[in-house]
């Protein structure tokens, strides 16, 4: 039982690090626009697609690198999602009548 937790805490861990690789490389064309935003998405979408693939039944070796492949696809997808997001609402302006003007 605790063998089993430990490897899906280190399977979630894998599976956030690929998806803030893919965040990382969407983000870095846009000079960071809409990152933050963007990163929550797009940790769930890897988390999400990695998550996927062995409960689709491929718990084997071969179900280990799809998995991870998974989880970069399904990241960077879930990542320029929300960035289309942030484009089409303009979000930017949105959020930046929320900030504090002076301190």
């Amino acid at each position: 039982m605790l063998v089993s937790v430990i490897f899906l805490i280190l399977f979630a861990a894998a599976w956030s690090l690929l998806s803030m690789l893919s965040w990382i490389a969407l983000s870095l064309p846009r000079r960071a626009r809409g990152a933050l935003w963007a990163a929550p998405f797009a940790l769930l979408g890897g988390i999400g697609g990695g998550a996927l693939v062995p409960l689709a039944g491929l718990d084997n070796q071969l179900g280990v690198g799809v998995s991870m492949i998974s989880a970069l696809i399904c990241s960077g997808f879930a990542g320029w999602l929300s960035f289309q997001v942030w484009d089409a609402f303009d979000l930017g302006h949105r959020f930046a009548r929320l900030a504090r003007r002076n301190r």
